[in-house]
């Protein structure tokens, strides 16, 4: 009679242990492969976030310059007496003008941001700081936006009230520097201006209007600013 086959436990176990190490393995570098490939594009998304955020920063200092050059042209005008203003130079005018119109309001570069969260890939950002940031900054865009609307609507009450001044006298095309000149004012026009108490009430709403816009914009500026410097610190760390 035949003595029974032992069974080669150990080397069972062995090529068990071999399988099971391998598919762990295997897991193991899907895993790691998807992460990387997360971590890719979580850098690529840091990097194209913070191109858009300088770009915002550059227009940003744009808008701010415009806003404040008018308040002080608006100063300037409301400060004057009818007789200065009605022999002011005429290269002052127009600043005026557009100082009391001004309706400069800011475009912010969101494309990245509104990429991300559109396509439900926010989730990519794995720094907890920058995510509460960012989710701010749509806060704030959203809010600034609303106020934004007012600045313009009392814009095109200033604008309508210089009608019975003679005006409209500008108006813009591409940009609030790009002005096409529809009639011409001098220095009475002016004075008729400052004179009409109606006129210069929808003028120091507009302002109004203007400083509070004005106000936020440079909250907002801090925002980018503390953006930025969170950006630059996830890249340097990579």
């Amino acid at each position: 009679m035949s003595e029974p086959r032992s069974i080669p436990w150990i080397s069972i176990a062995v090529e068990a242990a071999a399988i099971v190490l391998s598919i762990l393995l295997a897991f193991a570098i899907d895993a790691w492969w998807t992460e990387k490939k997360e971590g890719d594009v979580e850098h690529v998304a840091i990097q194209a976030l913070r191109s858009d955020f300088i770009a915002s920063r550059e227009q940003m200092a744009v808008v701010l310059g415009s806003l404040e050059s008018a308040r002080v042209h608006f100063a300037s005008f409301q400060s004057a007496t009818p007789a200065e203003l009605a022999e002011i130079d005429p290269d002052a005018i127009q600043p005026i003008l557009s100082g009391l119109t001004k309706n400069h309001t800011f475009d912010p570069v969101s494309a990245t941001l509104d990429a991300l969260a559109n396509d439900g890939r926010l989730g990519l950002i794995s720094n907890p700081q920058l995510l509460r940031q960012l989710s701010n900054w749509r806060t704030e865009l959203d809010n600034i936006e609303d106020i934004s609307f007012e600045l313009r609507a009392e814009s095109v009450l200033v604008r309508r009230a210089m009608e019975k001044h003679g005006g409209p006298f500008m108006r813009w095309r591409r940009g609030p520097d790009d002005i096409e000149i529809l009639q011409r004012a001098d220095g009475e026009t002016l004075a008729n201006m400052w004179r009409d108490a109606d006129f210069m009430g929808t003028a120091r709403s507009h302002q109004y209007a203007l400083v509070v816009y004005l106000g936020e914009l440079r909250q907002l500026a801090k925002t980018i600013d503390t953006t930025v410097v969170s950006l630059d610190q996830i890249i340097a760390k990579r």
